[in-house]
């Protein structure tokens, strides 16, 4: 299992290199905090959300909710 900085088996960044993300179903859209966007396909997407939620990165539609 990833540490929380560590990047994700399958997954190249680490999570202190993502800005946001937005997903639907598998396919994660993620800009990182360069500005660089990046297209991930999750084998498993509720692993991949829950290493995003747990390392507090902001998913867009959550964002757009609060305004």
């Amino acid at each position: 299992m990833a540490t929380p900085i560590s990047p994700l088996e399958g997954f190249e960044y680490p999570s202190n290199m993502i800005k946001k993300y937005i997903s639907n179903l598998e396919i994660f859209t993620i800009m990182l905090v360069d500005g660089r966007i990046v297209h991930h396909i999750a084998s498993d997407a509720e692993a991949f959300k829950n290493w995003l939620v747990v390392n507090n990165i902001p998913d867009v539609r959550i964002l757009e909710l609060c305004k």
